[in-house]
């Protein structure tokens, strides 16, 4: 629609003015409604962490049944806010779908009025908010119900003293799956010790440590649930150098069912997380607001 000698013209003087374009104007481009950017943290663990891998194998299939190409875009930690960071990667792309660093409530409330339409997972989702006044679609498994029913297995198996090793307050999967643990121990009567409710990273050093700290409560908790299966490998490695029996002396659960639960020794009981499926709904949901 621009003549060439006029094009040319225009491109001169922009290179002469050091012109930048503007992100914000740039998101008023008509996008490709059929292409999806994925945002996941920019740190070496997300492409080495089996959920990610798994529910992006699950975005992938279903965007592609769904007609739609995919593209990953990186959310860095140390860099700008969030939300602007999201305009720049969002630039061209038809929707978005977040699973990156957790949002903070008031992020999650200006997403409701984005340029694009996104849908976020679960795990990144503020804790003590609630979903059912928002706006934004998001997908999640039911961590309170899942960790709930857990705990209730382990006090129809006779425990009463139960500790929980947790991942980050800052987590929502984290934080839904403490409320279920405490929603069962006070039905079914358990007894909760405050030393032995440990919060801490979803990793296997995370699991070591907070064994430590369990290990001190007197008298010590005949069960442990943990935040992940990551956090329960690590609480049986401790047990197994500390020659600790598991589970005649001490039971041990975890949640995701990945990989780790049969590698172990013993195989762990653990909550099945279906997270290929997590990535096609979020996936299949997104294609159809598009």
């Amino acid at each position: 629609m621009v003549a060439p000698d006029l094009r040319k013209k225009i491109l001169e003087l922009a290179e002469q003015a050091n012109y930048v374009p503007d992100p914000a104007a740039q998101l008023m481009r008509k996008p490709r409604v059929h292409l999806i950017t994925v945002l996941l943290p920019r740190e070496t663990g997300a492409f080495m962490s089996e959920y990610y891998g798994v529910v992006l194998s699950g975005i992938i299939s279903a965007a592609r049944e769904g007609g739609t190409e995919t593209r990953v875009a990186l959310i860095d930690p140390a860099g700008d806010d969030i939300l602007e960071q999201m305009q720049r990667v969002a630039i061209g792309a038809g929707g978005l779908l977040y699973m990156a660093l957790p949002l903070t409530a008031r992020q999650l409330v200006k997403l409701e009025d984005f340029a694009r339409p996104v849908v976020v997972m679960g795990g990144s989702l503020p804790p003590n908010v609630d979903l059912s006044t928002s706006r934004v679609n998001t997908v999640a498994v039911d961590n309170f119900a899942a960790t709930r029913e857990l705990t209730t297995r382990l006090l129809k198996l006779g425990h009463r003293q139960i500790g929980l090793i947790g991942g980050p307050t800052t987590v929502r999967d984290a934080w839904e799956r403490e409320q279920g643990f405490f929603e069962a121990m006070k039905k079914g009567r358990g007894l909760v010790d405050p030393q032995a409710i440990i919060h801490t990273e979803f990793t296997v050093e995370a699991g070591l440590q907070g064994w430590q700290q369990i290990a001190k409560c007197t008298p010590r908790p005949t069960a442990v649930v943990c935040g992940n299966d990551e956090i329960a490998v690590g609480v049986l490695q401790a047990l197994a150098k500390e020659k600790i029996n598991c589970p005649a002396e001490i039971s041990v659960v975890g949640f995701d069912d990945s990989r780790w639960a049969t590698r172990v020794i013993p195989p762990l009981t653990t909550v099945r997380q279906p997270m290929a499926q997590l990535g096609r709904t979020a996936a299949e949901l997104l294609v159809n607001r598009l």
